[in-house]
């Protein structure tokens, strides 16, 4: 399977080219290019003329961290970029796997090494095969004309995200994360692939049925299904930023213990309450007595006019720490506005008291 993949080498280092492709003709592989510009790389990148790209630490006009987060923008976001470099430092690979690698690999290297890293990239960067064939077989009916069947095919794989409470995508990065924090790269980085991969299959399977419904001359469900896999890629890129969100405050704080709740933190200051109750969530299981944090989380759920969340989350922490201020005026006024809310019956969250929000212990 290897040997008909076409492969990538971007590096401005000849003898490192000379043997990354000396492997890769080990490996079978025949059809193998050379870009030592990023300006020579783009045009390859964006038709789809790679399947797997291996990076050097440098090009002559961009380093290979560098060029790893301009394919994200120029190729697609699955397409396997593996990173090889003789640099083993901790904030380069961290570096790199916040640029988007799907695999890290140390020169020297033997070919068996190589040839490891390259195949599970590949095959994390791609969907399971049963999925894929589903994926292919639904196109086919749209081809033929089958639209009603084709929109039932592809219905089975969007099931995926619509039924859960979670996408097994948002599952996969929730454990590349974790891998992360203990400093697991080389399941960080597959865990990561893997919520790509999905995230693609699920964009790709509802630009199908946009297509499909298209064929059948319903143009509303054709424009709302183009949305659902515009949303897709907007979940992604959140997704993206959460995870160099996270590499930053590993590198600039690697004493810190619990590197969720200061990601929980930042992000409930960018406003993404969401986000924020998601990182506190994963902080728990890290410090699941800390008094504080179950506070930092009730202020998240008020943000998000989550009323009833918080009070449990306040309550929680006062039963950890009687003495917290903080949390014991939060819960006060949270009473309050719920009181209020009974009595008034408001027509909507908007409507609703706003709640001052004591801005210590966030740390």
């Amino acid at each position: 399977m290897l040997e008909e993949l076409r492969y990538g080498i971007f590096s401005n280092n000849s003898k490192h080219i000379s043997n990354d492709r000396l492997t890769l003709v080990g490996l079978g592989a025949s059809d193998i290019y050379v870009y030592s510009t990023w300006d020579n790389a783009i045009s390859a990148l964006e038709n789809g003329e790679i399947d797997v790209a291996l990076v050097d630490e440098s090009l002559h006009d961009t380093s290979g961290a560098d060029c790893v987060r301009r394919m994200r923008r120029h190729a697609m976001r699955s397409l396997p970029v593996i990173m090889v470099t003789p640099d083993q430092r901790k904030e380069s690979v961290l570096d790199s796997i916040a640029a988007g690698v799907g695999g890290y690999v140390l020169r020297p290297y033997s070919m068996e090494t190589l040839k490891r890293h390259v195949f599970a990239a590949y095959m994390s960067a791609s969907p399971d095969e049963i999925e894929k064939e589903l994926l292919n077989s639904s196109w086919d009916l749209v081809a033929n004309g089958s639209f009603d069947e084709a929109i039932d095919s592809f219905s089975e794989i969007i099931d995926e995200v619509t039924e859960a409470g979670k996408s097994p995508a948002e599952e996969y990065f929730d454990k590349g994360l974790n891998f992360l924090s203990q400093e697991k790269f080389g399941k960080a980085i597959i865990a990561f692939n893997k919520a790509i991969a999905l995230n693609e299959m699920y964009a790709e399977a509802y630009k199908g049925m946009a297509d499909a419904y298209k064929g059948k001359g319903d143009m509303g469900n054709y424009q709302d299904y183009l949305n659902k896999a515009a949303d897709i890629y907007a979940v992604q890129d959140k997704l993206d930023n959460v995870k160099e969100l996270f590499v930053e405050i590993l590198q600039n704080e690697p004493d810190a213990v619990n590197p969720f709740n200061r990601l929980g933190v930042k992000l409930r200051k960018d406003g993404d309450y969401q986000g924020a109750i998601k990182a506190y969530h994963q902080a728990c299981t890290f410090t699941p007595n800390d008094a504080n944090l179950y506070y930092n989380m009730a202020r998240a759920y008020t943000y998000a006019k989550e009323y009833e969340s918080a009070l449990n989350y306040t309550e929680l922490s006062l039963r950890l720490d009687s003495s917290l201020e903080p949390a014991r005026s939060l819960h006060k006024q949270i009473v309050k506005l719920l009181e209020k809310m009974k009595k008034d019956n408001p027509a909507s969250d908007t409507e609703s008291p706003k709640v001052s929000i004591d801005d210590e212990l966030e740390e």
